[in-house]
């Protein structure tokens, strides 16, 4: 942290690609409001169900939309649930509500569920192709691509101002 004040570098993505999101970490997580974690009701997530991203967390929480296998009590006898539960967990169905809650209360930046707005800046999928055909050619022009989606890796969201 003495490091990032000190150079004034920040974590300041303007828009995320899905993947990124998930790469995001769970735990006192930047687009989280405060009050947001619950140090007794997390640790059964941390320990039991070994959640560190965001990717954890929306893998948790979606056995609550699948109501045909998993019943909403603490006995219910989906795979998922009677796995959790060998694993030492009470009650992997109000653990699961609790990974949806803190999904639902990330701001929609950082809020896997959520799809940011179309900027109407990416290119269109015409002119990526001619774009990656220009770069295998030596003479070949590329259109510069004004797209503000971070795609590839959390890195490129570190900026020092």
């Amino acid at each position: 942290m003495k490091t990032t004040h000190k150079y004034n570098v920040s974590f300041a993505p303007i828009k995320l690609s899905d993947s990124l999101k998930a790469q995001l970490p769970a735990w006192l997580h930047l687009g989280a409001p405060p009050k947001t974690y619950h140090k007794m009701k997390n640790k059964c997530l941390q320990t039991n169900h070994h959640v560190n991203s965001v990717k954890d967390l929306k893998e948790t929480s979606n056995r609550l939309t699948n109501t045909d296998i998993h019943q909403t009590k603490a006995s219910c006898a989906c795979d998922e649930c009677v796995e959790n539960r060998l694993a030492g967990c009470k009650n992997p169905d109000k653990c699961a509500r609790i990974t949806k809650q803190i999904l639902d209360n990330l701001t929609p930046l950082f809020n896997p569920n959520t799809s940011p707005l179309k900027d109407n800046l990416t290119l269109t999928h015409r002119r990526l192709e001619k774009n990656s055909r220009s770069r295998t050619q030596r003479d070949g022009e590329i259109l510069f691509d004004p797209s503000i989606t971070t795609k590839n890796h959390i890195s490129e969201c570190f900026h020092i101002f």
